[in-house]
């Protein structure tokens, strides 16, 4: 190839770049690059899914100490939510100073636990919440049994090996608390395998009378 050719071409392309086509050129080629660097390919995958209300197995039922409406006392009223899954416990307390033994209401089937299903299922934990009015309590203990028990006159379980654990209600209790014990705990299915709320109450012994003391009991269940 002769010089002047080679001066040829090399002037061609100056020119070329020199222009506006050769001025925009690179500024293209530059986009093209960037776009093809930061490009993302998306693939979607497309799953159904289907979610069906059932009725649960395990529920919450009032117990026989539970009453509709409160004419004598001690007395107390249990409503259970339409979802089986939490009660609201509302219940009269006597006043009592601190004595030994402590005189105090005692609720021994306050709120059953039922397996209405056809196989086991198991209680992972239970949660007492919704405190209302607990200043005024003096002292209220909730226990979570396998078997109903009864009450000594001192407040002690009679049969404490049918209770797995318990939850005192302080007035400073709030937010959602656990009864504590051994969990999770077998229910087997059908009648009469139950569980039961029970709780031990007095109130102070300057609370005014009419106060009321309520909570929620809800169950985790697997």
């Amino acid at each position: 190839m002769s010089k002047t050719t080679g001066k040829s071409r090399k002037g061609k392309l100056e020119a070329f770049f020199r222009s506006k086509t050769g001025k925009i050129l690179p500024v293209l080629l530059i986009a093209l690059l960037i776009g093809a660097a930061s490009s993302t390919v998306y693939v979607y995958f497309i799953v159904s899914a289907t979610g069906t209300a059932r009725t649960p197995d395990v529920r919450l039922v009032a117990g026989t100490d539970a009453s509709g409406s409160c004419t004598t006392y001690p007395c107390t009223t249990v409503t259970v939510a339409s979802t089986n899954d939490f009660a609201t416990v509302a219940f009269s307390l006597f006043p009592s100073n601190v004595n030994a033994p402590q005189p105090a209401t005692y609720y021994s089937n306050l709120t059953t636990i039922q397996n209405k299903g056809t196989v086991a299922h198991s209680i992972k934990s239970i949660k007492i919440s919704g405190f209302t009015n607990v200043a005024n309590l003096g002292g209220i203990t909730v226990y979570y049994c396998t078997a109903q028990t009864e009450f000594n006159p001192d407040g002690t379980l009679v049969t404490p090996a049918n209770c797995v654990g318990s939850y005192t209600i302080t007035s400073a209790s709030t937010g959602y608390q656990s009864i504590s014990g051994t969990f999770p705990v077998a229910l087997n299915a059908g009648a009469p395998n139950k569980g039961y709320i029970e709780m031990s109450a007095f109130a102070l012994g300057t609370v005014a009378a009419g106060s009321t003391v309520s909570f929620q009991v809800s169950i985790q269940w697997l």
